[in-house]
């Protein structure tokens, strides 16, 4: 794969993680249950729905079906996992503040065999409510296949991972410009277009875990062509604990 950086191919390969690499095509979810980007998510009935601090409904990002997935550990085998946003015009995002104040939601299922309610309508009134989904109010089904990825150059550790190519000009170039990732992903490494937020936080503040990345793609628009991540502890992935999950998104 990285025969054009001859002879660093070798100490990239030896960076990969795996991951869990989405497609999707346009086409609506199977069930109410199934992966999907946006829509409305199925939500058991009884349990209060994630709001803003104005109390309006948060909005769908995507919706994980872990069962309908490649097992990849330490992701779960079973559950949903829903990733809810504000609709203010930075998404409910304070760009990983560990003190806090992110209007965003993580919410796992254990069991979607329980009663459901009505699907949650958030109202969505586009000239007032901000969203990077094109039509966030329809479900795009989303599908998963195993692959792995080598340190994305804009990750913090890539100096550290391959210092060599770090110091290489040209031939960092040459990384950015031919490293080809999905826009959708879990595991594997977050991407930025800015700056890596941890770089420059306390240590162990938000965690190096990928647990999911959105980029820009078709339907997909983070302010100026950007990127979102959802990052978080391994232990707290491995006890199914989702209330420490930081969100960033940042653009060009």
């Amino acid at each position: 794969m990285f025969n054009w950086l001859s002879p660093f191919g070798a100490a990239i390969k030896a960076t990969e993680l795996p991951m869990l690499a989405a497609s999707f095509d346009g086409s609506p979810p199977r069930t109410r249950t199934s992966s999907q980007l946006g829509g409305r998510p199925w939500w058991p009935a009884g349990m209060a729905y994630p709001v803003d601090r104005e109390g309006r409904p948060l909005m769908l990002l995507a919706q994980l079906n872990f069962a309908d997935m490649p097992r990849l550990a330490p992701f779960p085998d079973a559950g949903l996992l829903q990733i809810f946003i504000g609709r203010d015009d930075l998404y409910g995002c304070t760009f990983c503040d560990t003190n806090g104040g992110d209007e965003f939601a993580c919410v796992f299922h254990h069991d979607t065999a329980a009663p459901a309610a009505i699907p949650v309508d958030p109202a969505f009134d586009p000239p007032n409510n901000y969203s990077p989904l094109d039509r966030p109010l329809e479900a795009i089904a989303l599908t998963f296949s195993l692959s792995r990825m080598p340190v994305d150059p804009t990750d913090y550790r890539l100096s550290k991972l391959l210092p060599k190519l770090f110091n290489d000009e040209n031939k960092l170039e040459a990384y950015q410009n031919g490293l080809q990732t999905p826009p959708i992903r879990l595991g594997g490494y977050p991407s930025f277009t800015q700056e890596d937020p941890r770089s420059y936080n306390e240590p162990g503040g938000i965690g190096d875990f990928n647990l999911l990345t959105v980029d820009t793609a078709d339907g997909i628009m983070w302010g100026d062509s950007g990127v979102a991540q959802f990052f978080m502890h391994e232990d707290d992935l491995r006890r199914r604990d989702f209330s420490k999950v930081r969100y960033n998104w940042d653009c060009c």
